[in-house]
This record gives structure tokens, C-alpha cells and sequence, in this order.
């Protein structure tokens, strides 16, 4: 399953990249790619359409090791989805290989780019603005690629910060370099999100990293580490310029739509098949929804979240989103990654952790009374509004690849590994588990000796 998908995205490119030994490190650029071929802003912007292409997509992987659904009938069918649902050692390690080895490709990519971006020749009044435009956004995917990696491959932050974050990537070429410690890893991050965002970057196409995108992503890593002051400004940023019509429940299916929405802040353009491996066949799919998930009827997000389907003769709730236009023959052609839900559900649990009770009710409310959904109580305190925010956010973006993230964030919770159409549990992922953490894959520190394994993942150098 992670192969087909690799092997897809890599023919998507326009530059091919022949991995060092097979791990993270790449050739330098002139023995694939003549240097000096980037030089004008045309060549510039091909280059940086090859790293979007070579953003990897795990939504639908991350999602079944997450919080959004249960086995169904059909799931023993395709036992290698079945074990990554059940968080088997063997299958999550492949995923890991696969996913290090895929985000460090795009970095890669995006490094060469930053690399060549002096010699582009500016030949008309608007190409520097057009320059900074593509480097800013060649930083923004950068970073968003580095914040994947930190997040699966690290501890949750706050679990010892001076731990083995990621490994930072200096030059293109053979490096052979230890982990940067969490604190660094989110420093680094953060420093090519904020030169990004200096840059009024504002493209008319939802298919491009924009100024917007920029603080979002400074709002997700504030929110990651914990500085809940800077995730509630950046987010209260985008909150601000926020369009009430963005966040109507009669536009909600807008986002879901082919055409470029001002209501989405960034997703990924896409021409290929995308989050069909869902499907058995007409028969179902391989999971359903998490049936702690429920909408009340007004509310405008069920439509979209909710396939439901009558199997033997019982109503169940599939996955709806990309799962029901490809069952209703329509066409995806973007893959959500920021919209303006995030940044309410960002504003709200960071206003929550700053004992700022009534400012985040306010706040998650005024998205959630939009969607025609049923609004928070006004006696929620603490822990208990906090993990409110949550449970909302996870229904909001069940299926989308992000609830995992949250949950190893937060890791207040247990993980249900629930049977067929969760009327039973199967197992229990404990918060302290150590599979949260994704191991560091044999491709890189059978060569690097540098590079460090993560707790209760064994090392193979043979």
C-alpha cells in the first residue's frame, strides 16, 4: 500500500533523485540537473511545482492510526490496513521507512531550490516580487515537511525537550548528521516560517503556499510546543480576516468542491486517485466512522463527514469527504491541508490552556454555532472545556490525517482499537506506548552512525 503510493508520487516529478545509499541524503544537484538551468522565474516556479507534487500524502494511513474509525466486516480482507489499524510493529515500521524517506525527497527538493533561487534573472519589474513569492513558499513547504517528520518521529514535545528531534539538513549532498534536539528542531522550524511570512505572499489559487499559510503553520508549531500565547495570536490573525461566509454551514461543501475556494487557506492540487483505498468495493469500505463521532442533524459538517450506507440490513456511517465524491464518481482535485475550522479549534484550546475560559467558549462557538452545530456549554472550566475543544476538532476533521497528531500531542487519552463497527474493543494503545513514536528506519543509520533510535524500537544494522 505505502510502496504504490511512493512509486506514484515519484512519477509525478519532474526531476528524478537517486537516494545516497537510501537514506535521507541525495547526489549533488549537477549530476542530475544541470545548475545553472534554474535562471529565470519560469524555471524557478517548475522547480517549485515538482516539490508540491513530492509532498508526500498520508492522510488516509494517518487516520487509521488515529482516532477516526473502526474495523467494519470487511477490514480482515486487506490485513496489511488491518495491522496498521492495530498498530502492529512490522507495519508501522514499514510505514515509518516509507514516510522518512518520501518527506526528506521533498526537502531535498526544496533545498535545491532555495539553492538556485540567486541565479534567476530578473528581467521585468515584477519578477522580484514573483522571486520572493517562490521563495517564501519553497520555505513554507519546507517547513511544513520538517514539522511532519519532527512530529512523527519525535516524542510528544513536552516529553523532555532536550530529546532527539529530527535530523536538520544543512547543505544538498552527503551529510552523515546526529538529531537536533525538539527545542532546536521547532527553533529551526519556525525560523523559516517567519522569514516566510514577512512576504505578502497572496496567491489567487488555493494550490499555492500563501502569507496565510505561513501563520497557520506558525500556529500549529506555537500549539505543538506549547507556547499557547503565540498560537492564540497567530491564530486569532487568520480568525480576523476570516470571511463569515468561509465558515457558513451552507458553504461547508464548497471546501470539499473542485474549484479553488478562498474559504480553504492552503490544499494541495491533485489530478490522481486519491483516499481510494478506503474502498472494498460497492460492498463498503475497509473502516467506518469512530461511532464516538455523532453530529447533531443541523448541523451542516454531518453531510460531509457521513456516508452512511445500509449493510445486511443495518444502517452504518461511512467515511464521507474524499471517501463519498469517489463513491458519487466526482473529481478530487484538492487536498485540504489548512482551512479556517483550524484556526478557530488552534485559537480556542490555546485561549483554554491560558485560563482564558470565556474568550475560548466565544471563540470555538462562534465556528461551531456557524456550522449549525451544538455550541459549547458556558460552565465548561478547565480540563474539561479543553478536552471539549478537542473531541469537536476531532470530529471535524475525521478523516483528514490530523487527529493523529493532536492525540500524541496531548497524550491525556487512551487509543480504542475498536472491532467491527466498534461494538467491541479489540486493544487499547496506551499514552505512554512507545509505538507513538515512529522508529528511525534501518535505510538511515545503517549508514549514519550519528543518528540515534527511538525508545523500544530495536536496531538492525544487518
Amino acid at each position: 500500500m505505502f510502496r504504490k503510493k511512493i512509486l506514484n508520487a515519484l512519477c509525478f516529478a519532474t526531476m528524478t533523485i537517486t537516494f545516497s545509499a537510501c537514506s535521507i541524503n541525495v547526489p549533488p544537484p549537477d549530476l542530475y540537473s544541470d545548475p545553472n538551468a534554474i535562471n529565470s522565474i519560469k524555471s524557478a516556479r517548475s522547480l517549485l511545482t515538482s516539490c508540491y507534487l513530492l509532498y508526500p500524502h498520508y492522510e488516509y494511513e494517518l487516520s487509521t492510526i488515529g482516532n477516526d474509525f473502526c474495523l467494519t466486516n470487511l477490514s480482515g480482507k486487506d490485513v496489511g490496513q488491518q495491522n496498521l489499524y492495530l498498530w502492529q510493529d512490522k507495519t508501522l515500521s514499514n510505514f515509518a521507512s516509507e514516510s522518512w524517506l518520501t518527506y526528506y525527497n521533498c526537502i531535498a527538493n526544496c533545498d535545491i531550490l532555495l539553492n538556485r533561487l540567486p541565479n534567476v534573472k530578473l528581467e521585468q519589474s515584477s519578477d522580484s516580487t514573483m522571486l520572493n513569492d517562490i521563495k517564501a513558499e519553497g520555505k513554507t513547504l519546507k517547513a511544513m515537511a520538517y514539522f511532519d517528520i519532527l512530529r512523527l518521529f519525535s516524542s510528544a514535545y513536552d516529553n523532555k525537550t532536550d530529546e532527539a528531534g529530527m535530523i536538520i539538513k544543512t547543505k544538498t549532498g552527503v551529510e552523515y548528521k546526529a538529531r537536533s534536539s525538539k527545542t532546536e528542531s521547532v527553533n529551526y522550524i519556525k525560523g523559516l516560517l517567519s522569514e516566510a511570512a514577512t512576504v505578502n505572499n497572496t496567491p489567487t489559487s488555493n494550490g499555492w503556499l500563501s502569507q496565510k499559510a505561513a501563520i497557520y503553520l506558525l500556529a500549529e508549531v506555537s500549539l505543538y510546543e506549547g507556547d499557547y500565547e503565540n498560537a492564540a495570536k497567530y491564530a486569532q490573525q487568520l480568525i480576523d480576516v476570516c470571511d463569515a461566509s468561509y465558515i457558513d454551514k451552507n458553504n461547508y461543501e464548497r471546501i470539499w468542491d473542485n474549484p479553488s475556494y478562498a474559504g480553504r487557506i492552503f490544499a494541495f492540487n491533485t489530478n490522481s486517485s486519491y483516499y481510494a483505498t478506503i474502498q472494498f468495493s460497492d460492498e463498503g469500505d475497509y473502516f467506518a466512522v469512530n461511532p464516538e463521532f455523532t453530529y447533531s442533524e443541523n448541523d451542516g459538517r454531518k453531510n460531509w463527514a457521513i456516508y452512511p450506507k445500509t449493510i445486511s440490513g443495518i444502517n452504518h456511517n461511512l467515511l464521507g469527504k474524499y471517501n463519498k465524491t469517489n463513491k458519487e464518481n466526482g473529481t478530487i482535485s484538492y487536498i485540504n491541508r489548512m482551512r479556517y475550522a483550524g484556526a478557530y479549534f488552534i485559537a480556542a484550546e490555546a485561549y483554554a490552556r491560558l485560563k482564558k475560559g470565556n474568550i475560548a467558549i466565544r471563540t470555538i462557538n462562534a465556528y461551531l454555532n456557524a456550522e449549525g452545530a451544538n455550541p459549547l456549554s458556558d460552565d465548561l472550566t478547565g480540563d474539561e472545556l479543553i478536552q471539549s475543544i478537542l473531541k469537536e476538532k476531532y470530529k471535524e476533521f475525521v478523516g483528514e490525517g490530523q487527529n493523529y497528531f493532536d492525540l500524541k500531542r496531548t497524550h491525556t487519552e487512551t487509543l480504542p482499537r475498536y472491532a467491527a463497527w466498534g461494538n467491541s474493543t479489540r486493544s487499547t494503545i496506551q499514552s505512554t506506548d512507545y509505538r507513538w513514536t515512529f522508529p528511525i528506519p534501518a535505510s538511515e543509520y545503517r549508514y549514519n552512525d550519528a543518528v540515534t533510535q527511538n525508545n523500544g524500537w530495536p536496531i538492525k544494522r544487518n
